[in-house]
């Protein structure tokens, strides 16, 4: 397939080396740079590209005649929220779907998502936009992924299983039929689900057991309709008095 434009990615990290992949082996988009929120990365290279600025940059690309972005960053919060801004100073928000990914012709995918090799989503699957089902996931028939989510690899959600906004299932986990993840909750890697886990807990063993997260809910930034989704449930939106991530990022979401 031939290239159809030029995208920057937006994470210089392991996941925006992993949507380069992606990108290459569709072959839709050529890939022209890197952006990155950390300044000590610009003009540095990733991925055998160049890192060309942060948010700053995306005028002068626009110039240039590159329109199309993805966001690569594994914070649930931040990769909604980067979206958003990219999407208001004129960028077009694009998806990354691996060739060996198996997508139900009956499915449906929402915009900005990131799908891994040998993903499945089966019959009547809805993925919500911005979020990222990695290598080997597996969605059986009407599954529900909900904006933001992050299915880690080998994920298997048997049917009928939903799982709300801006939740995150760790590598490996299992989830038995018609249960459902909540908003911002927490899966850890291994564990297998068998009842419902409840907003913002954390979840993990086998059989999982459910707990509050530490420090209950999290003081998230101002509503707006690209972030309601995500709004108040994930800790890179964690408004300390540093006005940082707890993963140590700056905090894009805390941006008037």
């Amino acid at each position: 397939m031939s290239a159809s434009g030029e995208a920057v990615i937006y994470g210089a990290g392991g996941l925006g080396a992993v949507v380069h992949d992606i990108l290459v082996q569709h072959g839709r988009w050529s890939v022209a740079a890197f952006l990155d929120s950390d300044p000590q990365r610009h003009g540095r290279t990733h991925d055998g590209l160049p890192i060309f600025g942060g948010m700053d940059a995306v005028p002068e690309l626009l110039a240039r005649g590159v329109r199309s972005a993805i966001v690569a960053i594994g914070s649930n919060a931040v990769r909604v929220s980067l979206a958003a801004e990219l999407r208001a100073l004129g960028m077009t928000l694009i998806s990354a779907v691996h060739p060996l990914a198996s997508v139900s012709p009956l499915a449906a995918l929402g915009a900005h998502v990131i799908i891994g090799p040998r993903v499945t989503v089966c019959v009547h699957g809805r993925i919500g936009a911005h979020a990222i089902l990695s290598a080997g996931a597996i969605v059986d028939h009407d599954g529900v992924i909900g904006e933001g989510a992050f299915l880690h690899p080998a994920v298997r959600l048997a049917g009928g299983v939903r799982v709300e906004p801006c939740a995150t299932i760790g590598i490996g986990a299992s989830v038995i039929p018609g249960r459902t993840i909540g908003t911002g909750a927490t899966v850890q890697p291994g564990a297998v689900v068998i009842h419902d886990v409840p907003a913002w807990d954390v979840a993990e063993g086998v059989p999982a057991q459910s707990r509050p997260r530490a420090g209950g809910r999290f003081i998230a930034a101002p509503r707006t309709a690209d972030n309601a989704a995500c709004h108040a449930i994930d800790a890179a939106c964690h408004a300390n008095a540093a006005g940082r991530h707890a993963d140590g990022f700056a905090s894009a979401c805390l941006r008037p």
